[in-house]
């Protein structure tokens, strides 16, 4: 009877630690990559500002007290607006930022053989390059030299 306690005790204890192992094992810059300075607009792994640093300490501390990421990640966009994410939300209108530059190398690698076939004919279209009379002499001569 103690060990069946003693057993499901130690369960409970390890699926708590189980489910505070992702907090505790998040990093400041994993979540500072993820977000950009307000000031200076840059990632905030990289940022030294005041501002910076400042919310290096609020994502420390709410790492400390167990949050996930995305719970940290909606706080700082809570205080300092979308801006601050570093890659925009794919969702809404932010999604035109995914898709854009995604469509345009589509159609841009769709548009290569277009493309080279229109330069093609065009090239073939031109005028064959004509030589002298003097460059056509020393062109035969050459010739006749290098075959026996």
């Amino acid at each position: 009877m103690i060990a069946r306690r003693i057993t499901a005790a130690l369960a409970v204890l390890l699926a708590v630690l189980a489910m505070a192992a992702p907090a505790l094992s998040l990093t400041v810059n994993e979540v500072a990559r993820e977000v950009r300075c307000p000031t200076c607009n840059t990632p905030l792994d990289v940022s030294n500002s005041p501002a910076a640093d400042r919310m290096k300490v609020f994502i420390a501390d709410r790492i400390a007290a167990g949050d996930d990421k995305e719970t940290i990640i909606d706080a700082l966009v809570e205080e300092f607006g979308r801006g601050v994410l570093a890659t925009p939300p794919k969702s809404g209108f932010d999604l035109v930022a995914w898709i854009v530059p995604i469509a345009l190398v589509v159609g841009g690698l769709a548009a290569i053989p277009f493309v080279t076939r229109a330069w093609a004919r065009r090239r073939g279209d031109s005028p064959a390059a004509e030589i002298s009379a003097e460059d056509a002499a020393r062109l035969d001569e050459e010739l006749r030299r290098r075959d026996p």
